[in-house]
C-alpha cells in the first residue's frame, strides 16, 4: 500500500492527510464535527495529490469504539459520534478498505512506524482527553476491541470529579484539558482555556498554579501505574499539554518519581501534532487479525 490517507479526530479538530512512506503530502485541518465533513476533507485531499482512490483509509477517533465493527461506541467528548460506524460510511464513499482505531493507539503506530520506532514503550496523549497507546516486543496491543491502553481512564481518586466515561476520579476529569476547563469554572469562577491556564500557572497565580500542579501530579502518578505494571523501554509523549513541558514536565516527572520504582526513559514524541495523522496512515499496515 503506497497511496494512504490518514484520519485524525481530535477532541477539538481533525487532520486529514495523505501520506507515502510516512510523508505527508498533502493535508487538511478543520475544527471536528461530523463524518460529512471528514468525507468532504478527504475528496479534496485525493484531488490535491491527484489520487483517484487511495489503496485505504485509517481513522484514529477519541472514543471507546470496536475495532471488529468499524463503529464508535461511546465518545466522551464528541457525543455526536456515538454510533457512527466509521469504516462503512468512508468504504462507501470511497469504495477502498478502511480501518478505525483509538487514536492513542494509532499515535503508537506513527511512533512504531516512523518515530522513536522503540520496541517496548508506551504513548500518552495528553490534550483535552488522555489516552494511551502500549508496544510491546515491537507490537501493538489492542486489546479485544480495540480499547487497550485507556489510561487516562484509569481511576486514581475514587471520591475524584466526575469523568465523562460515567466513572469518578479518573486520570483524564483530574488532568484533561476539557476538565481543567471546568475545574477552573467550580475554584475560580470562569471557566479557563487549558493554554491559557497553563500560561497563567507559568505566571505564578495561585489558582491556575494549583490547578496545573494538581494536574501534574495525577498524570504522574498515572504514568507511575503504567510504568510499574508494564516496565516499558520508554514513554513517550504528545499532545497539546507537551508544548509547555519545560514548565509542566518537571512537576510530572517529579511525582513519577515518587510513586515508581520503575525509571523509564520520558521522551515527547518526534512527530510532533502530525503523530495521530501519521500513525492513523499507517493503521491498514498493522491492523490486527481480529
Amino acid at each position: 500500500m503506497e497511496r494512504l490517507i490518514g484520519v485524525d479526530i481530535g477532541g477539538t479538530r481533525t487532520r486529514v492527510g495523505a501520506v507515502t512512506a510516512g510523508r505527508i503530502l498533502a493535508r487538511k485541518e478543520f475544527p471536528t464535527r461530523g463524518v460529512a465533513e471528514v468525507r468532504l476533507a478527504i475528496a479534496e485531499v485525493l484531488r490535491a495529490v491527484g489520487w483517484e482512490r487511495p489503496d485505504a483509509i485509517g481513522v484514529g477517533a477519541p472514543a471507546p469504539l470496536d475495532m471488529r465493527q468499524g463503529r464508535i461506541l461511546q465518545a466522551p467528548n464528541l457525543p455526536h459520534w456515538n454510533g457512527v460506524n466509521v469504516v462503512e460510511e468512508l468504504r462507501r464513499a470511497f469504495s477502498c478498505p478502511v480501518y478505525l482505531g483509538n487514536d492513542a493507539n494509532c499515535a503508537a503506530v506513527g511512533e512504531l512506524a516512523y518515530g522513536w520506532q522503540a520496541k517496548d514503550f508506551v504513548y500518552v496523549t495528553w490534550s483535552t482527553g488522555i489516552g494511551g497507546g502500549i508496544v510491546a516486543g515491537g507490537r501493538v496491543v489492542w486489546g479485544a476491541t480495540g480499547q487497550a491502553g485507556e489510561i487516562g481512564h484509569i481511576p486514581l481518586r475514587p471520591d475524584g470529579p466526575r469523568c465523562n466515561c460515567g466513572k469518578q476520579g479518573c486520570l483524564e476529569a483530574l488532568a484533561g484539558g476539557a476538565a481543567l476547563r471546568e475545574r477552573a469554572r467550580e475554584r475560580l469562577g470562569q471557566p479557563i482555556p487549558a493554554k491559557e491556564l497553563v500560561e497563567r500557572a507559568r505566571k505564578g497565580e495561585p489558582g491556575p498554579l494549583a490547578l496545573a500542579e494538581e494536574a501534574c501530579a495525577a498524570m504522574g502518578q498515572g504514568l507511575a501505574i503504567v510504568a510499574e505494571l508494564l516496565e516499558p523501554e520508554m514513554i513517550i509523549l504528545g499532545g497539546g499539554f507537551t508544548a509547555s513541558w519545560d514548565f509542566l514536565g518537571p512537576k510530572v516527572l517529579a511525582a513519577l518519581a515518587r510513586w515508581s520504582r520503575v525509571r523509564p526513559r520520558v521522551e515527547l514524541t518526534k512527530l510532533g501534532d502530525d503523530v495521530g495523522l501519521l500513525g492513523a496512515a499507517a493503521l491498514p499496515l498493522h491492523f490486527p487479525a481480529l
